[in-house]
């Protein structure tokens, strides 16, 4: 068995698609390799970033296929375009209950190979509620520009290509407080060295880190936040390394009603009201 990573890395995702994104991605990935068998998937999104990690097998195990073509009797063209579909030769073909049915073995192949093979395609046809046509062709879709792939089969690098960008084994951590690349061994040192460099990659636990830390500040002044799961979603996705800080309005403006006051802040600076 083997440890298949890969980590999608773009300028910023709308904070609304990326959890959609992180679920397509692993829906594509485990279809596409389904050959070699993944277990222990495992998916992590956030505001520059969609990635996936499975345990697969090393090689696919041969397959004995039975495929039914054309009714015996169709014209040869009908025949002819079933060989050509599946690279056979009449030979290849016997006739059982009015068809025409071809068996053949296919043979097993490396993980390396399947995943050069049966990925790109699915990637590249990834669904966004928007997307950007990018690069010099202009043929490649994306959420937004994409600056880099990883792409690991136990360490080592897949050299897939999506539109004018080629794996690698470098990633990159917070744009600003950790900027430049650095070099991915696997899944759980990849983890390891965002969260060095300022990246929390698990939506999960930027979302408690948020959480906790407005009650903390907000119950050190006597004060509770207003609930507001969905925009707490939202900053989930917007920032890689939650640092929360408590402010206050100035008192003039104390006197609009406080559903402007909210309103406000929510859209506008998605900030979180306390009461």
């Amino acid at each position: 068995m083997a440890e298949f990573f890969l980590e999608l890395f773009s300028e910023e995702i709308p904070a609304r698609m990326q959890a959609q994104a992180a679920a397509e991605l692993q829906r594509r990935v485990s279809a596409s390799l389904a050959v070699l068998e993944p277990t222990e998937v495992r998916s992590w999104y956030g505001a520059r970033r969609i990635a996936i990690a499975a345990t697969i097998a090393s090689k696919s195990s041969p397959v004995h296929e039975e495929l039914r073509g054309p009714r015996v009797g169709s014209p040869a063209a009908a025949l002819d375009g079933f060989l050509r579909k599946y690279s056979a030769s009449r030979d290849d073909v016997t006739e059982e209950n009015g068809f025409y049915i071809l068996r053949r073995r296919i043979e097993a192949e490396s993980a390396t190979d399947v995943i050069t093979m049966m990925l790109v395609g699915p990637l590249s046809s990834m669904t966004w509620p928007k997307s950007m046509r990018w690069g010099q062709s202009g043929a490649f879709t994306w959420v937004r520009p994409l600056r880099r792939i990883v792409c690991l089969l136990d360490g080592a690098v897949v050299p897939i290509a999506l539109g004018p960008v080629i794996a690698s084994d470098l990633s990159e951590g917070h744009r600003f407080l950790a900027p430049g690349s650095f070099k991915v061994v696997d899944a759980a040192q990849w983890q390891a060295e965002l969260l060095r460099r300022r990246v929390i990659a698990d939506a999960t636990v930027r979302r408690a880190m948020i959480a906790d830390g407005l009650q903390r500040e907000a119950q050190a002044l006597g004060l509770s936040i207003v609930k507001d799961d969905g925009l707490l979603d939202e900053v989930t996705g917007l920032v890689e390394y939650p640092v929360p800080l408590i402010g206050h309005i100035e008192q003039r403006f104390m006197a609009l009603p406080p559903e402007v006051r909210e309103l406000s802040m929510k859209v506008n600076q998605r900030y979180f009201s306390t009461s």
